[in-house]
C-alpha cells in the first residue's frame, strides 16, 4: 500500500516529467531582396510565409528537428499593354534539418540547412487567350537563420516570434520574414 505523500510525490514528479518533444508552427509576413535584372520595377516583394518544425528538446541548451513550410519569395505582375498580362509566383517549400540553441531564458538562435522544392507559377493574357506554365525544380543547398523569442504559457503550449532569414543557393534568392509562431510540447 502506498502512503499519501509517495502518492502526491509520484503525482508531482509525473506532472513535472520532462517533455522532450514539440511542434510549432508558425505564420507571418516576408521580405524579398530583390535580386532580378528583368521587371525588376514590377516586383512585389512583401509576401508571406508559413513553417512547421517538429523539435527534439532535452533539458540541454541545444535542440534538433527538421523543418518544412511554404515561402512565396515573390510575385510579379505586369501588363506590357492593354490587352495583356503577366503573372510569376515563384515560391520554395524547404525541406530541412533545424539545430537551436538557447541563450536566454526565452530568447534562441536556430541554423536551418537542406533542400528545397521551387515552384514557379507563370500566367499570361494575351488578347483574350490565356497560358499557364508551372515549373518545379530543387535547389540542394538552401540554409536559415532564425532568432526568436518564445514563451511558455502553460506546461504544454508556447507563444512567441522568429525573425527568420532564409537563402535559396539554386537562384540566389533571399529573404527576411517576421513569423508568429505557436508551439506544443508532447
Amino acid at each position: 500500500m502506498v502512503s499519501l505523500g509517495k502518492a502526491q510525490d509520484i503525482a508531482t514528479s509525473k506532472s513535472l516529467k520532462k517533455r522532450k518533444f514539440t511542434l510549432y508552427t508558425g505564420l507571418g509576413p516576408n521580405f524579398y531582396f530583390n535580386n532580378l535584372v528583368i521587371s525588376k520595377d514590377y516586383v512585389r516583394e512583401l509576401n508571406y510565409a508559413f513553417v512547421t518544425r517538429f523539435m527534439w528538446e532535452p533539458e540541454h541548451f541545444l535542440s534538433l528537428g527538421f523543418e518544412t513550410g511554404y515561402n512565396r519569395l515573390y510575385s510579379i505582375k505586369e501588363s506590357p499593354n492593354a490587352n495583356s498580362q503577366i503573372k510569376i509566383n515563384n515560391a520554395a517549400i524547404p525541406i530541412q534539418l533545424v539545430v537551436s540553441m538557447k541563450f536566454l531564458k526565452d530568447f534562441y538562435g536556430s541554423f536551418t540547412m537542406g533542400q528545397s522544392i521551387l515552384l514557379n507559377n507563370v500566367s499570361t493574357l494575351n488578347n483574350g487567350i490565356s497560358n499557364q506554365t508551372n515549373a518545379t525544380s530543387v535547389s540542394l543547398g538552401d540554409f536559415g537563420l532564425n532568432l526568436g523569442y518564445r514563451k511558455s504559457i502553460s506546461d504544454r503550449f508556447f507563444l512567441g516570434t522568429e525573425l527568420k532569414l532564409f537563402y535559396s543557393s539554386k537562384l540566389n534568392d533571399k529573404n527576411m520574414g517576421l513569423l508568429f509562431m505557436t508551439g506544443y510540447r508532447f
